[in-house]
């Protein structure tokens, strides 16, 4: 049988798909799946996802929590953000947040800066 070739022209071509702006956070995270866990570092991130900088070799689609430091001063707590691996990279990967702009995030980006401070779990309907 001869499978029918599709010429290169009609292939997919990578296409990013990110919802909102994504902002420079340089913060340690804990990642952590069913069997393993590590640290990195958020580098940036968006109401949609991020991408973490670490050693931790997790493959493509991978379900995680990722685990980032909230507030400051005695306010300060440890929240999880559920994500998913979307894409591997030498120095790490990308996730997507399975609840995207949910208000943990949310008070995330909001500390980032004044641009983020009008965000509020209102802005859910945007996912």
């Amino acid at each position: 049988m001869i499978q029918e070739q599709i010429p290169a022209r009609n292939a997919r071509r990578f296409m990013e798909h990110r919802w909102g702006r994504r902002v420079t956070l340089g913060l340690p995270v804990h990642v952590a799946t069913a069997g393993e866990s590590g640290a990195g570092t958020l580098r940036d991130a968006s109401i949609s996802g991020g991408f973490i900088e670490t050693a931790a070799a997790l493959p493509q689609f991978t379900n995680l929590g990722v685990v980032v430091l909230v507030g400051s001063g005695a306010a300060q707590r440890a929240v999880e953000l559920p994500a998913c691996v979307t894409r591997v990279a030498r120095d790490g990967f990308a996730v997507e947040w399975r609840d995207m702009a949910c208000p943990t995030l949310l008070a995330l980006l909001r500390e980032t800066g004044p641009e983020f401070a009008h965000l509020t779990a209102r802005d859910r309907a945007f996912c």
